[in-house]
């Protein structure tokens, strides 16, 4: 992926401003040495609306940008249970993180 790739898709999400602080925000994840952000601490990093992110989330994954995994909380510890899929599960979590094709463009490893 270039950055003019990375810009188009950002771009194509709809949600130009909220789409780049996510990229930003994992950016950052990953210089500190942390695999992604939640969308709960988003949410709250952001102030952007749940439903926004989502949405802006998806499109950036559907394009490569980056990954998202479900993961379920257990009331015991908080320990997680990742998840393939949301499938629809209103108690699933999503976490976020770049893609390894972003990785590699920001050479960040």
């Amino acid at each position: 992926m270039t950055f003019t790739e990375l810009d188009s898709n950002i771009a194509h999400t709809g949600r130009r401003s909220l789409a780049t602080r996510l990229v930003f925000a994992l950016a950052d994840c990953l210089d500190a040495r942390i695999t992604g952000i939640d969308l709960d601490d988003f949410e709250q990093l952001s102030g952007y609306n749940r439903t926004n992110i989502r949405a802006a989330a998806s499109s950036l994954k559907d394009a490569g940008v980056i990954d998202i995994v479900y993961y379920r909380e257990s009331s015991e510890g908080g320990n997680r249970t990742p998840l393939t899929e949301s499938a629809g599960n209103r108690w699933a979590k999503q976490h976020y993180r770049l893609s390894e094709a972003v990785i590699l463009l920001l050479h960040r490893a």
